[in-house]
């Protein structure tokens, strides 16, 4: 457990006076909670577990020498719980929570930093590319959908919010980065 981790926990919930922010954690601990299950049940279990201020990373030397469609299966499994419980959220009226599982799910298949959405595009990428494109597409394509968040943010948001502008800019320097 990182500080970073708690320092963005408790600003999250001290700017957050709708009550939001305790089903976007619960969207987010399900969302992690799913890539695990899937990865027990390819028989990959996580080396380490890193709570940090981006977020949460599992890590597995294993996964490195999984098939690509597994590693797809792992990386796609966190998104596809959140639209599931949005899905049944929103069925049972609780649409707070559908948003939250909507955004979580969606947000996560950014192909932007360490995102799941990089991890399914890299595993493309390695199938259909040179190898000595595939980081500089990653980059490009990171840092192309980071400056496009935040615009749509700035242009379209309802105000501005310190929150995801914050998380925009933190995206284009994480895409500088080799992945």
């Amino acid at each position: 457990m990182d500080f970073s981790f708690f320092a963005v926990i408790a600003l999250f919930l001290l700017l957050d006076d709708t009550g939001f922010g305790v089903m976007a954690l619960s969207a987010c601990a399900l969302h992690e909670l799913a890539h695990m299950l899937v990865m027990a049940a390819f028989g990959i279990f996580a080396d380490e577990i890193t709570f940090y201020g981006a977020g949460i990373r599992i890590t597995s030397a294993r996964m490195e020498f999984a098939k690509p469609t597994v590693k797809a299966l792992i990386l796609s499994a966190g998104c596809a719980a959140n639209f599931v419980t949005a899905a049944l959220s929103y069925h049972f009226g609780n649409y707070s929570a559908a948003v939250a599982g909507l955004f979580t799910g969606a947000f996560n298949l950014l192909p932007i930093g360490e995102l799941d959405g990089a991890g399914l595009l890299k595993i493309l990428l390695i199938r259909f590319c040179k190898p000595e494109n595939i980081d500089r597409i990653l980059n490009f394509t990171g840092r192309a959908f980071s400056l496009i968040c935040l615009a749509v943010i700035v242009f379209f948001g309802r105000g501005v919010s310190f929150t995801l502008i914050t998380t925009a800019l933190y995206f284009i320097i994480v895409s500088s980065r080799k992945i």
